[in-house]
């Protein structure tokens, strides 16, 4: 029979002393990061388990984390949940997952129910058209993309309206001035402040955004953006550059702009919003907007992590810079 591996084996493997285990364990504050994170790569390299149920009762907590959010199915958000459950594990936390398919009206269920299995904080990842502003959260709550009111929440959400500026702008400093907007669907905070900020990157050049050259899609896939683009398209033929609300919507884009023989970037400059990888490799590769997925997962986990150690959190809205990638979908804009 395997012995078993004991604190003892941790602190001496890791270099450590046995307080420093048993406060990393124990999630005390006053331990080095990198200490930390050592400390539980050593113990799960040697295979030691703590007993989650005595430290349960001792520390009054259960070391599990709430996450509420849409379908994992893309990539942006893929990334953002990798990169939170990862950084809560190197905390000693797990994530328990509850899935909505976008009505508000889950949002509450499900938080009634985290609250059931006494997670000790909530990550609220589920971007929605009327957020549950009325909710009384009783414990930390960390939510990505859909700003609470509550005194208790730590709202973080990308700076969209500067990452679409940059990108625009970009466009302005080549000459574009008829920039047609594909953006993503109504109702989303998203959609919203992209489109604020191209039309606040237009105005600099005196050049209004007319809401004629806006397209809204009907979601954020391929098959939309197609759609919006050739309906924008439809009314504006003149368009030197398209500013799309997604890179899939980009992509759907490009097959528009195919099919009515425009060339891509001769003809008609295209920018995404993203940065997914397959922006290097479709052709021409893909301008777009960074939006750093795996680092804002582990920021999220470290907000709320932090929340729950100091055993209360108070109200913070936080936003995390998005950055313009030029890449060979966009050129000087054709003269007239």
């Amino acid at each position: 029979m395997a012995k078993q591996v004991t604190i003892q084996d941790v602190a001496a493997e890791a270099g450590v002393s046995l307080q420093t285990v048993s406060r990393v364990i124990n999630g005390k504050p006053d331990v080095a990061e990198e200490t930390r994170k050592r400390v539980w790569q050593v113990a799960r390299r040697l295979g030691y388990r703590p007993s989650s149920i005595a430290r349960s009762l001792v520390l009054r907590r259960t070391y599990t984390l709430g996450l509420i959010t849409c379908p994992i199915n893309d990539q942006f958000r893929a990334e953002v949940i990798t990169g939170a459950e990862r950084e809560a594990r190197a905390r000693g936390y797990v994530f328990v997952l509850a899935i909505t398919d976008g009505n508000p009206d889950d949002v509450p269920l499900m938080y009634n129910l985290m609250m059931e299995r006494q997670v000790d904080g909530l990550l609220l990842f589920a971007p929605s058209v009327s957020p549950q502003e009325s909710l009384a959260f009783e414990l930390p709550v960390v939510s990505l993309a859909y700003r609470l009111e509550s005194e208790r929440a730590i709202n973080v959400d990308v700076d969209n309206v500067d990452g679409a500026y940059q990108a625009v702008h970009y466009l302005t400093g080549l000459g574009h001035r008829r920039v047609g907007i594909v953006a993503g669907p109504a109702g989303w905070h998203a959609a919203t402040d992209r489109t604020e900020g191209a039309r606040r990157a237009l105005a600099e050049v005196g050049q209004p955004l007319d809401n004629s050259y806006i397209e809204v899609a009907g979601d954020w896939t391929l098959e939309a953006g197609y759609s919006a683009a050739r309906a924008l398209l439809a009314r504006h033929a003149d368009c030197t550059a398209l500013f799309c609300h997604s890179d899939w919507i980009a992509l759907g884009a490009y097959r528009a702009l195919r099919e009515l023989g425009q060339r891509i970037p001769e003809d008609v400059s295209v920018v995404g919003y993203d940065d997914l990888p397959i922006c290097d490799y479709v052709s021409p590769p893909l301008a777009s907007v960074r939006q750093p997925r795996a680092a804002l997962g582990e920021l999220l986990a470290q907000l709320l992590v932090g929340a729950v150690e100091r055993g209360m959190s108070a109200r913070q809205d936080v936003l995390v810079r998005a950055e313009f990638v030029p890449r060979g979908s966009i050129a000087p804009a054709p003269s007239p």
